[in-house]
């Protein structure tokens, strides 16, 4: 089942990564066969995804003479992503934002759907997004009547058989129509053209030393977006089985993937959500389904080389297409108006990025933006707790991690503390200090204590403690009081009347 969902894909994205649909072939079989028996995810199919033959589309656009680039920055993917995985930076893919991933995907999706507008109307397309987005006005003039009739029957087809059962492979049946079509009916439509019935030979390409700064500013690109790729994957397969999987580890195996595919001259590839999907649905758990569904491919290619070349390159185009409407994150677009302006603002801005700037930036950018933001809605949102006592006694509680958020509110309280006689600084609920907040503090504590006031921090874990003394702040530390000093006992008196005042 995986591979008959896989093959369409495979030879789509081969064609729209400008390597040709052979190595889309090359990437599937390579890649799902490494990935599968050496990754950290139980059910998980690779190969050719569209984030990837973005990349890759990208990379030959600006060296169109020079294929062995591609080659050599999929090679040295693999080699990062191994790296990756030992280093366990796999874990981290966790931590980015969701915002981020939808505005990622979504302009993923924008990427395919408008670079594959010229040739769904029989018109030689361009990798390049801009130059796409000018050609659209000539489409009235020059498109192929017979193309289109073809690319619109794929469509209305893939959507039909999905209507009457989502087991049908729609568009595998849905290729292999138009491809009937067009030959029994003798259509002048562009095809895919010759594809190798043979297996390719493992080759390392040649690189001059002034070629290694493209080859690795490619190879970071593939390697950084085919792990998102792959490890987002994994989370839904986790989530489907009901089974942890083991981030770094399938990093490992996608890099095994990647360098063989570079090696063969495939298409790199990553984890696959559709293909992971049909394998899990096909009861797909283990090892084994990888190595069938490698098989299987090479079965294609040895025997069905010569018929696969008569595949329009219209019907690819419309698949492609119907794919990114799939991509795009329409959860989050239906909520737009009523999620967090500040999630829009960067699921907008990664959207952007994505579809006219770079990925890797995108990505970055967006996280970066997120976590700005996070930390602004933190500071506004005041979790510590701080209040007057009898006595001219003030009690400022730290709730959560002390970051440097806090110093909004402790400048805040900056009035208040001025007119107590004694200030207590109740530490129970700080998970950690940051530097920013712990010098700040320091100095205040300082300031308060010049000024004739009595100050106390109180109820401090070790851990906090050890990273005051790392950081010399002396005020802070030199100002707390134990449960075995004499005073503790007042303090936990006034503690216990600031909380039933807040109740």
């Amino acid at each position: 089942m995986t591979t008959v969902v896989a093959l369409p894909v495979a030879m789509a994205f081969g064609v729209a990564s400008g390597l040709g649909a052979a190595a889309g072939l090359y990437g599937a079989m390579s890649c799902g066969l490494l990935a599968g028996v050496f990754g950290g995810t139980r059910g998980q199919q690779s190969g050719p995804t569209g984030p990837i033959a973005v990349v890759i589309a990208s990379l030959l656009a600006a060296h169109p003479d020079k294929l062995y680039l591609v080659f050599a920055a999929t090679i040295m993917a693999g080699a990062l992503q191994i790296v990756f995985g030992r280093l366990r930076w796999g874990d981290w893919i966790k931590l980015v934002p969701y915002p981020v991933i939808s505005g990622f995907m979504t302009g993923i999706a924008l990427i395919i759907i408008i670079i594959h507008i010229n040739p769904f109307f029989g018109i030689p397309g361009s990798k390049q997004i801009l130059s796409s987005l000018h050609s659209f006005a000539g489409i009235p003039n020059s498109y192929n009547s017979a193309a289109l009739l073809i690319s619109l029957c794929t469509v209305i087809l893939i959507y039909g058989l999905k209507f009457l059962s989502k087991k049908i492979p729609a568009s595998l049946v849905a290729l292999i129509a138009a491809t009937l079509a067009c030959s029994l009916l003798k259509l002048d439509v562009p095809r895919i053209g010759e594809i190798p019935s043979q297996l390719p030979v493992l080759t390392l390409p040649p690189i001059a030393i002034n070629e290694m700064s493209i080859v690795l500013s490619g190879a970071i690109t593939i390697a950084v977006l085919g792990s998102i790729d792959s490890l987002l994957t994994s989370l839904i397969a986790e989530k489907m089985l009901n089974t942890k999987h083991n981030s770094n580890q399938e990093l490992i195996g996608q890099g095994l993937g990647n360098i063989l595919t570079g090696l063969l001259g495939g298409l790199a590839g990553a984890g696959s959500t559709t293909r992971t999907l049909a394998n899990i649905d096909a009861g797909g758990r283990t090892a084994f389904s990888a190595i069938i569904y490698s098989c299987l491919v090479i079965l294609v290619i040895t025997t069905l080389g010569p018929y696969a070349a008569q595949i329009p390159l219209s019907a690819l185009a419309a698949i492609l297409i119907i794919l990114g409407i799939g991509i795009v994150d329409w959860r989050m677009i239906r909520h737009l108006r009523r999620a967090p302006r500040s999630d829009v603002l960067v699921m907008i801005v990664v959207l952007v990025m994505t579809v006219f700037f770079d990925l890797i930036s995108a990505v970055v950018v967006g996280t970066l933006l997120a976590c700005f933001l996070h930390i602004k809605k933190l500071s506004e949102a005041r979790l510590s707790q701080h209040g007057h006592v009898d006595n001219g006694v003030y009690v400022y509680s730290f709730h959560g991690p002390v970051i440097f958020a806090e110093v909004n509110t402790l400048n805040d309280a900056h009035e208040n503390f001025s007119q107590a006689d004694q200030v207590i600084f109740d530490f129970e609920k700080a998970a950690f200090i940051d530097q920013s907040c712990a010098y700040y503090l320091n100095d205040l504590i300082k300031q308060l204590k010049d000024a004739g006031k009595t100050v106390q921090t109180i109820r401090m874990s070790d851990s906090v403690r050890n990273e005051l003394v790392s950081m010399h702040c002396d005020a802070i530390l030199q100002s707390e009081i134990f449960e075995e000093d004499h005073s503790f006992d007042k303090v936990s008196a006034l503690m216990l009347q600031l909380n039933a005042r807040s109740i």
